[in-house]
């Protein structure tokens, strides 16, 4: 048994055991005040798993069947209900611990074979992991990105492995975890596109076989979201739910993405002129190092089959990192063009943070490589200074924003309904005090709020509809039809796509109103 599992856990990798455990311990700090963070996907996702757990079935807190997200993060949700009897608010911090501890270990395990090794740059790497801003706001909230970054690592091994043994089983086993990817994240397709550009260029097969391969692959890969949008479609009546045109720019969706680089970057932060620029570079450099080993690879066809993969670099983890970057990249690229998108942030381009700094940076281990013999041992001192000094600004850099991140958090919680202004609403607690009212007057007329999850979550359950969007005239006319009605309104919910306060006023008669600091309380009926 020892020797089954030794390559899993090799004595290579236990220096990356402590900063695992330091990410774990990270998470539980920032969760430590108010428990995980919570956002309006968050409350799908829990109130979901606990649907499917008490009524077999996968819907909101609104009682709609769920089809904007994939099935399965609240099904793995709703599995840990079931086994722990506990609520997700309970077992949440522990569960994204770990997950992001297993994460820092499982990078640390890929890194120990790249084409040249160095447990220095391994170091620095997974403590960059451990104290990446970006990742720390993932794993602190209750979001699907924490479990879709496994599936992204899982790949790996798994196409390494398929690049050595070109068998039937291991294109199985790369399928299956793009197909669990796709129905974690739609943007599991990213894993195919990845995982099929390998098949097809990885050559060594003959044109039968690496078709009979890809077919094989997209079968299997496709098959679970098959079912979760034939589901969906059954249920809602969309495919991915209600989606609506993009209305940003390619320019615009670029300058955002580059924002975002500029926010990971030291002494970028804040600084945006040259964002769609930065972005650029970023993937025209990720670009030209797979082209690259790209040619390298076939320049070595004659006689491919007895090519050593790592020889070429083509199937190395560095490789497959640069390449996930590059279809990522594009895919949500294109997908915020074509497709209407919240402004491109952090959490969107999560994904990309690790084969980001790892694809960037693998070249660095080689160069020393290189510098350590002949006449360029010179530079390697001034080469190891500047390195050091790159990577010293990098960790810097996220210092900083980690400490501006926990003066916040650490006396007023995670950003979000778990945040201090949230439960110490006086809107939240005049609904609270008036409860009982408020659901006897549901269950003849409606409740409205520009945030329902937010009313659901913190008052107990309480049913109340969101407030029509702009753009959906027969639901205005709908709601304008309603003879009475009460609206919550929320101003740090406030969503410029929804009908606002004065234009409800303007089409029906305000009877009532309850103003407080952070919202109020309105009654609306038809004279």
């Amino acid at each position: 048994m020892k020797r089954k599992f030794q390559w899993l856990f090799p004595s290579s990798n236990y220096d990356a055991v402590p900063v695992a455990i330091g990410g774990f311990l990270i998470i539980y700090a920032l969760t430590r005040h108010s428990g995980i963070g919570v956002s309006p996907d968050s409350i799908v996702y829990m109130s979901s798993a606990a649907n499917f757990v008490e009524h077999g079935v996968l819907k909101d807190y609104q009682n709609v069947p769920i089809a904007d997200f994939p099935c399965f993060y609240p099904l793995f949700l709703s599995g840990l209900l079931f086994i722990t009897r506990l609520k997700v608010m309970d077992f949440a911090p522990v569960l994204n611990g770990l997950l992001f501890a297993l994460l820092i270990y499982g990078w640390g395990w890929v890194m120990e074979r790249f084409r040249v090794c160095s447990k220095i740059y391994k170091w620095i790497l997974l403590v960059i992991i451990a104290t990446s801003p970006c990742l720390l706001e993932v794993y602190s909230m209750l979001w699907s990105e924490t479990l879709f970054m496994l599936w992204i690592l899982l790949l790996m091994p798994a196409l390494r492995h398929y690049g050595r043994a070109r068998s039937t089983g291991s294109v199985l086993v790369v399928g299956l975890i793009t197909a669990m990817a796709c129905i974690t994240r739609y943007a599991g397709i990213t894993l195919a596109g990845t995982a099929g550009l390998f098949i097809l260029l990885g050559g060594s097969l003959k044109p039968l076989k690496k078709i009979a391969h890809l077919f094989l692959f997209g079968l299997v890969s496709a098959s679970l979201l098959t079912l979760n949008l034939i589901r969906n479609n059954l249920v809602n009546g969309t495919l991915t739910g209600w989606r609506e045109k993009g209305i940003t720019s390619f320019g615009q969706n670029l300058h955002d993405l580059g924002s975002v680089f500029c926010d990971w970057l030291p002494f970028f932060n804040g600084r945006y002129a040259g964002a769609a620029a930065l972005a650029v570079c970023w993937f025209g450099l990720l670009a030209f190092l797979f082209v690259r080993r790209l040619v390298r690879w076939f320049a070595a066809s004659p006689p491919l089959p007895a090519v050593e993969p790592d020889t070429i670099g083509f199937w190395s983890y560095e490789n497959m990192a640069t390449v996930f970057f590059i279809v990522y990249f594009l895919f949500i690229l294109l997908s915020a063009t074509f497709s209407r998108f919240q402004t491109l942030n952090s959490r969107l381009l999560s994904p990309l943070f690790i084969p980001w700094v790892l694809g960037a940076s693998s070249w660095v281990p080689s160069l020393f490589r290189q510098l350590a013999t002949g006449r360029r041992r010179r530079w390697r001192i001034p080469a190891l200074i500047a390195a050091l000094l790159a990577a010293g600004c990098f960790l810097w850099g996220q210092k900083q924003t980690d400490a501006e991140t926990w003066d916040g958090v650490k006396d007023a919680g995670i950003p979000g309904y778990t945040e201090d202004p949230w439960r110490n609403s006086e809107t939240v607690k005049y609904i609270r005090d008036n409860k009982t009212f408020f659901e006897n007057f549901s269950k003849r007329y409606t409740l409205y709020s520009n945030a329902n999850d937010a009313v659901w979550f913190l008052l107990g359950g309480l049913h109340a509809d969101m407030l029509p969007h702009k753009d959906f005239k027969n639901d205005i006319a709908e709601f304008l039809a309603e003879k009475t009605f009460y609206v919550f309104w929320f101003n740090d919910a406030s969503n410029p796509d929804l009908l606002t306060i004065p234009f409800i006023s303007s089409h029906v008669r305000m009877v009532e109103e309850h103003h407080f600091e952070d919202g109020a309380v309105y009654k609306f009926s038809a004279p």
